[in-house]
This record gives structure tokens, C-alpha cells and sequence, in this order.
């Protein structure tokens, strides 16, 4: 499984969303460098330049290697997720608490528990159906939309928007297609209740916890934040009502922000340093100050956000 690293100090293990990569936390790997803190940001199977096996891709078989990395570590690592990462990695926290320190689950992907039965048509997918996409063809055309988008000015400093500009080209490749493909269908059809159920199993998971969520976020709403506070009350929420899911424009400072917040935080409550199950509204910072201008929050600004909560 391919990795790279941000970064020195405890180990943060930061999961990518569907169709994107490790590099899509390279912006935020560098803030939490400046905490004193090692991002690992991972390919999953099947995504970036780690390969997938020949079974399908359900939120088990993805988190499989990432449970091995993470009893590697001599430190316990904090566990970090977007979208279908934050999915893998609530299913690392349930098969392997011991090995991780708490989670921070940025919209993470959960399953739908209302119609359901529109789910069913997930069965009909079919991954093999990359093959008949010949994409690969065209990709010198592709490969040059990626490259234009990824230089525009807008995307100079996001790096998440940066990496989904690269999809177009990993679009041209059938192995990724096949993958994406097979991972979404996965996800449909990921059960919502009863004993494998995702949403009856969240009140298994006893370790710091804390869920960020996008205001504008029209694929994971954050109206799931009071869903989840009910079945994990002891849970920190954090709002964002500026930020969006993968490309919020020039609120992506904002979100950054606040998933660097919710990093320190987590760890501060893993250390016994805060009340858990607080709902916290991150402020807006977009348009007040260069990224890399910004000065590294610390553990008090941490507490001042929680307080403020209060």
C-alpha cells in the first residue's frame, strides 16, 4: 500500500475519499507538520498507485491493509477520514481499537437507513463495466485537462481540489475505473442495521471521536450530526457552514482549519484534557490571510473553540 508522509511526531494515518489520493491531504499534512505531528496518507486498494485485489472492495477489504500499518506503529496513531475514507476508517476503529488512539471522521460516508430500497439497483453494477469504457485512449487529452485544472490560480493552495483535478486523468487508466466502480457499489450496499449494520455498530466505538461536517455538503449532509450524536453521544461535532464536500472554493481554509482543530482536540481528549460529545462551530477564515501565513493553532485555541461551545 502506497504511502506518503508529512511531517514528524505522533503519527496521524489520514484515509483519501473515493476516486481521490494520498496527495489530497498534502495541504493539510503540512499544517499538522507545523504541530509537531506525522501525517501518513495512504492509497487504498485500488486507488493512487496501490493495487487492488480480485475481490470486491467493501469497507472490510479496504481497511485490511490499514489495519496492518497501524499495528505497525510503536505510537498508537490517531485515525483520519474523508467521505469513503472516514467509512474505512470507522471500520478500523471497530475490528482494531487497540491499535488506534481516537478518529477524526471528516463526512464520513454512511449508510443510507431511508430507501433503501433504491439501493438494491447498486447489485446491478457491475465493475467489469471499466473495460467497455475506453477512456484510455484519449488519455494525452485527458492527462492535459488535469494539468490545466490543477495550475489554475483557484487551486493553488487546495489540495484536495488539486487532487480531484487529477481524476480526469485517472479516468484514463481501467485498473482505477474498475476500482471506483467497485468500491461505490460497495458502499450502496453497505448494510445501515442490525448486527453488520454501520449505524448499529457506532455505539461500539470507545475512544476519542470527533465528526466534521460541511454546512454546504450536498452529497453527506450535515444533518447527520444529529443522527450520530445519538447513537454516539459521546462524540465531538464540528460544523462548518461555509465549507462544501470535496471542493468548497475559497472556503477550503475553512474546513482545513477546523479538521486541523478537531486533530488537536481529539489527541488533547485522548490525553484527558477535554470534555467529549461538545458541538462546536468553526469560524470562517477565508479571505483573511495567505495559507501558508497562518499561524499553527495551538492546544489553547483548541480549548478556546471547545469553550466557546460551552
Amino acid at each position: 500500500m502506497h504511502t506518503q508522509e508529512w511531517g514528524a511526531g505522533d503519527p496521524v494515518v489520514a484515509l483519501h475519499p473515493l476516486a481521490l489520493e494520498s496527495s489530497a491531504f498534502a495541504g493539510l499534512g503540512g499544517d499538522l507538520a507545523r504541530e509537531g505531528l506525522r501525517t501518513i496518507a495512504v492509497d487504498l486498494p485500488g486507488f493512487g498507485v496501490s493495487e487492488a485485489p480480485p475481490v470486491p472492495l467493501t469497507p472490510t477489504v479496504l481497511a485490511a491493509p490499514v489495519i496492518e500499518l497501524v499495528r505497525s506503529f510503536d505510537t498508537k496513531p490517531l485515525l483520519l477520514g474523508m467521505s469513503m475514507g472516514g467509512r474505512v476508517a470507522l471500520e478500523v476503529a471497530l475490528s482494531a481499537p487497540e491499535a488506534v488512539r481516537g478518529t477524526v471522521l471528516i463526512a464520513p460516508y454512511l449508510p443510507w437507513r431511508e430507501y433503501r430500497w433504491a439501493l438494491g439497483a447498486a447489485r446491478l453494477l457491475d465493475p467489469n463495466w471499466s473495460d467497455y469504457m475506453p477512456l484510455e485512449k484519449i488519455w494525452p487529452v485527458l492527462k492535459r485537462l488535469a494539468i490545466f485544472l490543477d495550475e489554475l490560480p483557484a487551486f493553488e493552495h487546495d489540495w484536495i481540489a488539486r487532487s480531484a483535478a487529477r481524476v480526469v486523468y485517472y479516468g484514463s487508466c481501467p485498473a482505477t475505473r474498475h476500482a471506483f466502480l467497485s468500491a461505490a457499489r460497495e458502499l450502496a450496499l453497505d448494510p445501515a442495521d442490525g448486527p453488520d449494520g454501520l449505524w448499529s455498530r457506532l455505539s461500539h466505538i470507545d475512544m476519542p471521536t470527533t465528526f466534521v461536517w460541511g454546512g454546504r455538503d450536498r452529497l453527506i449532509p450535515s444533518s447527520h450530526m444529529d443522527d450520530v450524536s445519538e447513537v454516539q453521544p459521546n462524540s465531538d461535532q464540528v460544523g462548518v457552514d461555509c465549507a462544501a464536500h470535496f471542493v468548497s472554493g475559497p472556503h477550503f481554509r475553512c474546513m482545513r482549519r477546523a479538521t486541523r482543530l478537531a486533530v488537536l482536540r481529539t489527541l488533547e481528549t485522548e490525553r484527558g484534557g477535554f470534555t467529549r460529545g461538545l458541538r462546536i462551530l468553526s469560524r470562517c477564515v477565508a479571505g483573511t490571510a495567505e495559507p501558508n501565513d497562518e499561524p499553527a493553532a495551538s492546544a489553547v485555541e483548541v480549548a478556546e473553540a471547545a469553550q466557546e461551545a460551552r
